[in-house]
């Protein structure tokens, strides 16, 4: 249905149409819902809603994030008795290198607190890459002189994504690495 608001349709009304025209008829054009429109389910496809989309992707990116901030603690002596919790995932860029190697990097905070202490927000960034299905996962704390190079989300425009400094273990792209994805505006 998203294909239909954004000027697709099916090739048989294209055919139906051009029928219509030749014989003269005036083309009349069914009515269309506004729940194409809308961000709420079309109950009748049983299409999620823009809204259970956004919602399901904060929830598997905030898992991703988590999954490897534990793995950059686990041998750090500093956070073992830290309570702590994802506070935001506050940037996120996909790229992909090849059909088998993507990558995805995240700027995101955790909230921590130590036995003796008072909650605070520490900024840190992954990076999820994925090579022939196997995921594998980085984690670095940023500091706020930390803004190190990416083609991949500069590329893409994701200037305010922040990346350690440094030979680091996370992949930066190529120069003429681009977005995944076509975006089509309401008029194309």
């Amino acid at each position: 249905m998203i294909a239909a608001s954004h000027g697709f349709s099916n090739p048989a009304q294209h055919k139906l149409d051009a029928e219509a025209r030749s014989s003269g008829e005036e083309l009349k054009f069914p009515e269309v819902s506004k729940s194409f429109a809308s961000p709420t389910e079309n109950s009748v496809q049983g299409e999620p809603s823009t809204k259970d989309i956004i919602e399901n992707a904060k929830k598997w990116m905030g898992e991703e994030v988590m999954v490897a901030f534990k793995k950059y603690i686990k041998w750090q002596d500093q956070f073992k008795d830290v309570e702590y919790s994802l506070d935001e995932l506050q940037h996120q860029c996909f790229s992909v290198e090849s059909y088998d190697h993507t990558f995805h990097h995240f700027n995101f905070t955790v909230k921590m607190k130590k036995p003796d202490g008072d909650w605070s927000s520490t900024p840190y960034f992954a990076q999820v890459k994925e090579i022939y299905g196997r995921k594998y996962y980085t984690c670095y704390e940023l500091s706020s002189y930390d803004d190190g190079h990416c083609y991949a989300c500069i590329n893409q425009g994701m200037h305010a994504l922040k990346h350690p400094i440094g030979e680091f273990g996370y992949d930066g792209g190529h120069p003429d690495t681009g977005s995944p994805f076509i975006y089509l505006s309401d008029d194309e």
